[in-house]
């Protein structure tokens, strides 16, 4: 119980700590940065939410929800940064928004208030959430990061979606890296997701590439929960719905909808196990 308390006080100290960090930022004169920064804040705030959801529907202790909330409320501090100053979340062009994330966090006054072993969980977990997989062995790291990383992208799904325009287009370009919105998509990518692996954003050339990407970051969700709301919202089917009919693009939604139907077959028999 004590321990869920200052787990309870440390969230609400870092709700805190957000607020005011943002409130500062936002007060951009820029309205193309204030625009942005906004769309983080905003961004910070769903995943913080679904983080907090997907923790309690595995059963995590109301210690683990109320860290796995904080983690999700805090895991892009460092676009903030990133953006104001270069204009920019393409971390290949600027900086690594994560590590950017990590420094401002440590030097928060209510962090220092976690145990040590929690602030390295959330260090660390933070550290690799946009890295294309987690490299620790630490059971809570790994744990925290599979969370994250589920939330961070049912919300990036959504957000791309709701930005999408008839054209095929993104009615904010800096939603996908600002890249060119061209007929094809690259090979590298397909081969990529035809193989069964995540995409990487150095080979990403076009807006038909990044639709790619988005849907092949289904080979990194990992719990039941998370395949469900994704199906709900019919977020894949609606942004391969905004790409060209091509035959390699038509054959990669299908290896993509044959993964997401195995996955639900799989967790069936896990739990009928």
């Amino acid at each position: 119980m004590e321990t869920f308390a200052m787990a309870e006080d440390i969230l609400e100290k870092g709700k805190q700590f957000f607020e005011e960090y943002t409130k500062k930022l936002l007060k951009n004169k820029d309205l193309y940065i204030s625009d942005h920064l906004q769309l983080k804040k905003d961004h910070s705030l769903r995943v913080a939410g679904l983080s907090a959801d997907i923790a309690e529907k595995l059963g995590l202790d109301e210690e683990d929800c109320k860290t796995a909330e904080l983690i999700g409320l805090l895991h892009d501090l460092g676009r903030f940064h990133q953006f104001e100053k270069y204009q920019s979340f393409d971390d290949l062009k600027t900086e690594d928004h994560a590590v950017l994330g990590v420094s401002v966090l440590k030097s928060a006054e209510f962090f220092g208030e976690l145990p040590e072993a929690r602030q390295q969980v959330v260090i660390q977990t933070i550290e690799m959430h946009n890295k294309l997989a987690v490299t620790s062995k630490e059971k809570q790291v790994i744990l925290f990061s599979q969370v994250l990383r589920d939330a961070d992208k049912l919300d990036l799904w959504e957000l791309a979606v709701s930005h999408l325009k008839r054209d095929g287009s993104f009615s904010l370009p800096s939603i996908c890296f600002n890249l060119p919105k061209t007929s094809g998509v690259s090979e590298v990518v397909v081969k990529g997701i035809l193989s069964g692996k995540p995409v990487s954003k150095k080979d990403l050339q076009s807006v038909n590439d990044f639709k790619l990407f988005l849907m092949a970051m289904v080979f990194d969700l990992n719990f039941k929960v998370s395949f469900q709301l994704l199906n709900q919202k019919q977020l894949i089917s609606r942004i391969y719905d905004s790409l060209p009919k091509r035959d390699d693009v038509i054959h990669v939604y299908r290896q993509i909808r044959l993964f997401i139907e195995n996955k639900f077959v799989e967790q069936s028999r896990n739990r009928n196990d």
